[in-house]
């Protein structure tokens, strides 16, 4: 089962063209990634217009990421383009947290400890 992620600046964010994925950068020496591009905000509850938000997202502590172009990924059915997925078998202490991040082409997932969010 997954939990969406709701920012709060943003609300839920949801569909195929509502995240657009323009850079990863690996950061090794902490384990970390950051992922930047921009939402689309006529697809954000909170937004609903057209306007573009650029976003950088650092998850930290990495444990595990995966990038699947999306015609490979297995669950189609998602409730939010940004997800926390809750029980994951993945997950092995109670630090660490499964994410998966929708993008137009790809999907993204992470076993992480956190993350944060910069809106632009």
């Amino acid at each position: 089962m997954n939990k969406p992620i709701i920012i709060e600046e943003l609300g839920l964010i949801y569909g195929r063209d509502a995240i657009f994925l323009d850079k990863i950068i690996f950061e090794d020496e902490h384990n970390n990634v950051k992922l930047i591009g921009e939402f689309s905000g006529a697809l954000c509850e909170n937004i609903k217009n057209k306007e573009w938000i650029k976003y950088e997202i650092l998850f930290k502590n990495i444990l595990e990421f995966r990038l699947i172009k999306l015609d490979f990924f297995d669950d189609s059915e998602y409730s939010s383009s940004f997800e926390k997925v809750l029980n994951s078998d993945k997950v092995k202490t109670d630090n660490q947290n499964h994410y998966i991040f929708h993008t137009y082409d790809d999907v993204i997932e992470l076993i992480a400890t956190d993350f944060e969010i910069n809106i632009k």
